[in-house]
């Protein structure tokens, strides 16, 4: 979280309301990264445990994941969202 408020601050050159604007894009576009790639490995499994229990599952595997993956995408985008919320309340100035 850190090195959000490092690298806003680089960039931003002493002006505090570019700093704090940095931050926020920084963070945003940081969970937007997070969230795409635990989303992927997240779909990514569920379709191997699919494909591996093909013979045997309960659930159909067309229709019945989909609500699986709804609530486990749901809940990793609070999760993502609380970080992002902590890490601009970490680095975010108010004054110099």
């Amino acid at each position: 979280m850190k090195r959000i408020g490092i690298a806003a601050s680089l960039a931003a050159k002493d002006n505090i309301t570019r700093y704090n604007i940095l931050v926020v894009v920084y963070s945003v576009l940081f969970s937007l990264l997070i969230f795409f790639c635990c989303g992927f490995v997240l779909i990514a499994g569920l379709a191997l445990i699919a494909y591996a229990t093909k013979g045997f599952l309960v659930i159909e595997p067309k229709t019945g994941f989909s609500s699986i993956v709804t609530v486990c995408l749901m809940a990793l985008a609070v999760v993502i969202g609380l970080v992002n919320l902590a890490a601009i309340l970490v680095n975010i100035k108010l004054k110099k």
